[in-house]
C-alpha cells in the first residue's frame, strides 16, 4: 500500500510539474521591477476597516485550528505592504516579513517603525531563497503564503514548509469568471492561448499534494461578486501591470492593449462583472493521517 501512495505522490508532483510553464514567470530581476513599480498603489487599504474585514477568514481558521500568534514567530512570504504581518504583529506575533520588492518592504517597515512593530524584513525572491543560509528551517510555529506568485511549484512549495516546526496556512485564487485578462488580448494582441488557468490550479494543486502526502488541512472557501467601474485607461494599466509580472511585453504590445480597452468602452468607461472563488487551507504540519 505503501508503494500505491508514493506512486500516486510521484504522479501528482509530476502532474504539477508539467503544468508550470516557466516561459510564463519573468526573472528575479524582473519581478522585483514590476512590485517595485506597483509598490506605491498596491494594498492602499492595508490598515483599513475594508482590509481589516477581509483578514477575517484568515483570522477565524487561526481560530479554528487553536492557534495563537501571541507569542508566535510567523514567516510571511510574499508579505507584501503587510496585509498579513501587521495584523499578526500587532496581535503580538514575532514576525519575518519576506518579499523581493523592496518597495513593499520599505511600506511595511514605515508602519512597522512608527507603531513599533515587532517585524524583521527580509529582501530575498522566494524562487532562490537558500532556507538554511536564512536560518528559518524548522524556525517558525506559523508559515504563511498568501497569494503569492513565491509559490508556484512543489519545490517552493515545500520549501515553506520546510521553514515551520508547527503550522502553515496557504490561499491563493480558485476562479474567476470572467478571467482577469481577456482571451482576446492572449490570442490577437500576445499570439499566445490564456494562461490566467494557473491561477484557478494554483489552490487545486497544493491542496491535492497534501492530501496525497496525508495531511488533512483545515480549508474554507470564498465567493464574491463584483462590479467594477474603471476608466479605460485605468483598466489598461492594471492589465499591462498584472501581465508583466508574468511576461515581458514589447511597447507595441502595450499599446495595442490600451487600444483594445479604449474601444471596448462605453462612454470611456470600462464596465466589468466578475464572480471570484478563492480558497485558504491552514494545517499542522506533524499531523499526519496517511491510511494504509
Amino acid at each position: 500500500m505503501i508503494i500505491i501512495l508514493d506512486a500516486t505522490i510521484n504522479n501528482w508532483i509530476n502532474c504539477w510539474n508539467f503544468a508550470i510553464d516557466d516561459d510564463f514567470f519573468t526573472s528575479d530581476i524582473q519581478q522585483a521591477e514590476n512590485w517595485n513599480k506597483r509598490a506605491e498603489d498596491f494594498g492602499k487599504d492595508v490598515e483599513e476597516d475594508r482590509q481589516r474585514k477581509k483578514n477575517i477568514d484568515f483570522f477565524n481558521l487561526l481560530e479554528k485550528i487553536g492557534f495563537n500568534p501571541f507569542g508566535a514567530r510567523i514567516l510571511d512570504i510574499g508579505c507584501g505592504p503587510g496585509t498579513l504581518s501587521i495584523p499578526l504583529a500587532k496581535a503580538g506575533a514575532q514576525v519575518t516579513s519576506l518579499d523581493i520588492s523592496s518597495g513593499m518592504l520599505d511600506r511595511l517597515k514605515e508602519i512597522a517603525e512608527r507603531d513599533n512593530l515587532p517585524i524583521t524584513t527580509v529582501e530575498c525572491s522566494w524562487w532562490t531563497a537558500d532556507i538554511d543560509e536564512l536560518g528559518f528551517r524548522n524556525a517558525f510555529d506559523l508559515v504563511i503564503a498568501s497569494f503569492t506568485p513565491g509559490i508556484r511549484d512543489v519545490e517552493t512549495f515545500n520549501r515553506m514548509t520546510a521553514c515551520s516546526r508547527g503550522f502553515c496556512y496557504y490561499s491563493n485564487f480558485i476562479r474567476k469568471d470572467p478571467a482577469k485578462i481577456p482571451c482576446e488580448i492572449y490570442t490577437q494582441i500576445l499570439g499566445n492561448l490564456p494562461r490566467d488557468n494557473i491561477f484557478a490550479a494554483g489552490f487545486m494543486y497544493p491542496f491535492m499534494y497534501l492530501y496525497t502526502l496525508g495531511f488533512r488541512p483545515v480549508v474554507n472557501i470564498t465567493h464574491k461578486s463584483e462590479d467594477r467601474d474603471q476608466s479605460w485607461d485605468e483598466a489598461a494599466e492594471k492589465a499591462i501591470n498584472f501581465l508583466l509580472l508574468r511576461q515581458n511585453l514589447t511597447d507595441d504590445e502595450k499599446e495595442k492593449i490600451r487600444d483594445y480597452y479604449r474601444y471596448s468602452s462605453i462612454d470611456g468607461r470600462y464596465l466589468t462583472h466578475s464572480e471570484l472563488f478563492k480558497g485558504m487551507m491552514i494545517w499542522d504540519i506533524r499531523d499526519k493521517n496517511i491510511r494504509t
